[in-house]
């Protein structure tokens, strides 16, 4: 089985920006990106003297989550390329971020040694303009229980929240009639935050979805390296020659970071309810072939997998320059409908749950899957007692 350590590039971006993206990736060689649908979610101000007093509406702007692999020396580059195509640092465009990731399956060709371009532009080497970390805090919630957890974080000036939607697998299914109290459509929302309000911000989802409580959800947050972050949380008239958002923009670059508009103090951080030291848990998204992860995902529960969360994906690999790709890997890629299941499972079962997954054919067609693992600091759900 081959193991291949790569940066996992992830572009959330207005759907009409997708394919200025996607052109990109095709001119630095890479062969495949995936593509899953959700939505930027920001609130809208009412126009002055009418209804006074209610609140901003949400609005939502049609995003697309995109996802791509790129050798880890070459992640500054293409990130920095990515960025310029779509204009991701104008406020309201979008987000990009990267993370290192391990991926584990027979056949891993995600792009051309030959064509595979390492250049950074000139306006990168700033390193003022270098990624920064952050972390992402991933919620999974029954449907229709995220407005309010947005709204909250919008109202407070925390984050743009991102939004997707999945459906539960695995543990859902051996509850038998108790199943029914657990709703299978699934809200992911993702908020792309500075690593010094990271605790304050788990801790603020956590009490405001009732996490701790059984059946209401789960949290994790990752450390990621963001390029571009969305800091457009109110559409409104501009009154001015620069936006709020551009102001902000600019005080992060001459700060060198974004620590100076944090939101929790250190006496917030002291109170926030201890948690298991990073490096506790992992991510296993299986990724494959529409229609086919029921059996793989069984196994992983059987190894001690918890709960898996299905989204769909689209993959798009575009036609080689030489006129077509051998009939083996041709046949290899089967449809380009995809389906990604997230497993956050205790480091110590990785290996098992690993072989579980290889003996169930995950890796051989028609399933034709591979493994994505990546870094989790902590999760927070219900632990039962």
């Amino acid at each position: 089985m081959n193991r291949l350590d790569v940066s996992r590039i992830t572009c959330i971006a207005d759907n009409r920006l997708t394919p200025r993206i996607e052109a990109e990736a095709d001119r630095m060689g890479l062969l495949v990106t995936y593509s899953e649908r959700g939505k930027q979610v920001a609130l809208k101000t009412r126009p002055a003297g009418l209804l006074f007093g209610r609140r901003p509406r949400l609005v939502e702007a049609p995003s697309d989550v995109i996802r791509l692999y790129v050798p880890r020396p070459h992640e500054r580059a293409a990130m920095a390329r990515l960025a310029a195509a779509a204009d991701l640092f104008l406020p309201g465009r979008g987000s990009l971020f990267a993370e290192e990731v391990t991926l584990v399956g027979e056949s891993l060709r995600l792009w051309d040694e030959q064509r595979l371009c390492a250049d950074v532009p000139a306006w990168a080497g700033d390193a003022r303009l270098a990624p920064a970390p952050h972390d992402l805090i991933q919620c999974i919630l029954p449907r229709g229980r995220g407005e309010e957890l947005a709204r909250t974080l919008l109202d407070m000036g925390l984050c743009v929240p991102i939004v997707s939607y999945g459906e539960g697998m695995g543990l859902r299914d051996r509850l038998g009639l108790l199943r029914i109290t657990i709703p299978r459509e699934k809200e992911i929302l993702w908020f792309l935050i500075p690593q010094a309000d990271s605790a304050f911000v788990v801790d603020i989802a956590a009490r405001k979805a009732g996490l701790r409580e059984p059946g209401r959800g789960f949290l994790c947050h990752m450390p990621v390296r963001a390029l571009a972050v969305n800091t457009r949380l109110v559409l409104s008239r501009r009154k001015h020659v620069a936006s709020m958002e551009q102001v902000i923009s600019t005080l992060d670059q001459l700060q060198g970071s974004t620590d100076w508009r944090r939101m929790s103090a250190a006496a917030r951080r002291a109170r926030t309810p201890a948690r298991s030291g990073p490096g506790d848990f992992q991510r296993l998204t299986l990724v494959c072939e529409e229609g086919t992860a029921d059996g793989p995902v069984r196994a992983a529960m059987d190894a001690g997998g918890g709960g898996a969360t299905l989204s769909r994906l689209s993959l798009r690999a575009p036609e080689p320059a030489d006129g077509g790709a051998p009939a083996g890997e041709q046949a290899a890629m089967g449809s380009h409908a995809r389906e990604s299941c997230d497993l956050f499972i205790r480091r110590s079962l990785a290996p098992a749950i690993e072989q579980a997954v290889a003996g169930s054919g995950f890796f051989a067609p028609p399933v034709n899957g591979f493994i994505e693992i990546g870094a989790v600091h902590d999760a927070v759900t219900y632990r039962g007692g």
